[in-house]
């Protein structure tokens, strides 16, 4: 019974994520979270609720963004102290087409000596500990009225249950995890806390959002020292200072590098590694198409997307982006087989194999991720153009 409520939640993970176009190629909306609220207090210091600090946190940084950056639009998922669905915070900013979202958090452990600031990106936890966060965290939605059919009987307290994200496919990590190296180096450099690092675990906050995402822990409530220190309005103006510059300089980045992409234009089709032409019963290479650069953020666009000759419904893993084409007989490519290529929001994009079955698109995924690229994932095709995966289940039936 157990295997078939992971199972569920699995396929939830996989296929219920909207996707959202967007157009431009500048960020113009953030989305930024306050977590928990209401019902929910989320950790408890012993003066202190979560849910009022990352409140009073979150409105500081938008009030930064709106004072210094005029051009950007602000979103909160809540304003005041109210209870917000975990998913309803995702929806938030998924029909917002926001370009960024920041969920403000805090911590709380046994060990009273623990402190420290940490941002967390989507992904599967690497450590016990990081594990324990997204417990806690996750565990709002047993608040929820219908967390059974929202997340396909998801238990936040079980940790096999947290397998499931191994198969996260996110188009936006690599950008998470740049906004989140950014907030890091505010935290140390700006307001002095300890440097806890970017960290990877599976928050349900972040995995339906269609936009970089980041989940900022700032600081354990159960540290007397540190809970006093985002308790005082010095405190939390500092660390919403640092949230706020770390997007500042994020999309400065962004923006400059955006702007100063080349056009890139081709018709040329991709090479196959180590041979000129497909060997038998291989598809053909893909072919490069549309390759006017759309925006790096890695959003979907309403112009062509993708790029493959192929008929019909087709998974591919993808393992390597790239703002330039390289050869398939870079270095990098050396233990991947049958490699293929497509272009796709500014970047290029690096696939292996293709697959008229998901099943085996997914045991190949395990293969690349154990030649090193371990955030390899699926992606689907239809009859040459990348679509979502919830698109191609609803093919596939």
């Amino acid at each position: 019974m157990f295997q078939r409520i992971i199972l569920l939640f699995v396929v939830c993970l996989l296929f219920e994520t909207t996707v959202y176009s967007q157009k431009g190629i500048k960020i113009r909306t953030i989305v930024i979270d306050a977590g928990h609220g209401g019902k929910d207090p989320g950790a408890l210091g012993k003066n202190s609720k979560e849910k009022n600090i990352t409140l009073d946190v979150a409105l500081q940084t938008g009030k930064f963004i709106k004072q210094n950056l005029p051009d950007v639009r602000v979103i909160y998922t809540r304003s005041k102290d109210e209870f917000i669905e975990l998913h309803r915070r995702a929806a938030i900013a998924n029909e917002a087409n926001a370009d960024i979202f920041i969920s403000i958090h805090c911590n709380a452990v046994p060990n009273n000596t623990v402190y420290g600031a940490e941002t967390f990106v989507m992904g599967e936890h690497k450590s016990e500990a990081n594990l324990e966060v997204a417990k806690l965290e996750n565990a709002a939605i047993l608040l929820e009225d219908n967390a059974d059919s929202e997340y396909g009987g998801f238990d936040p307290n079980s940790t096999p249950a947290y397998i499931a994200f191994t198969l996260y496919q996110s188009e936006y990590k690599q950008q998470s995890i740049s906004l989140a190296q950014s907030v890091q180096e505010q935290f140390t450099k700006r307001a002095g806390r300890k440097d806890r690092s970017v960290q990877q675990a599976g928050f349900l906050v972040l995995y339906r959002t269609a936009m970089p995402s980041i989940l900022v822990e700032l600081g354990f409530l159960s540290n007397l020292k540190e809970e006093a220190f985002l308790l005082s309005e010095s405190g939390k103006t500092f660390m919403a200072q640092c949230v706020y510059r770390a997007f500042r300089d994020f999309k400065t980045n962004f923006e400059r590098d955006n702007a100063s992409a080349p056009l890139v234009v081709s018709d040329e089709k991709t090479e196959m590694k180590k041979e000129d032409t497909p060997k038998k019963d291989e598809k053909k290479p893909d072919e490069i198409a549309n390759q006017t650069p759309k925006d790096p953020l890695g959003k979907p666009d309403q112009s062509k997307e993708s790029v493959t000759s192929e008929k019909g419904l087709v998974y591919k893993v993808q393992f390597y982006t790239h703002p330039n084409k390289l050869s398939f007989k870079d270095k990098r490519f050396a233990n991947i087989e049958t490699i293929g290529v497509y272009f796709h929001n500014g970047l290029y994009k690096y696939t292996s194999g293709s697959f008229t079955d998901l099943n085996k698109a997914t045991a190949h995924q395990s293969v690349i991720r154990k030649a090193g690229f371990t955030d390899a994932f699926v992606a689907a095709f239809r009859n040459g153009e990348r679509i979502s995966m919830e698109e191609a289940l609803k093919l596939s039936r």
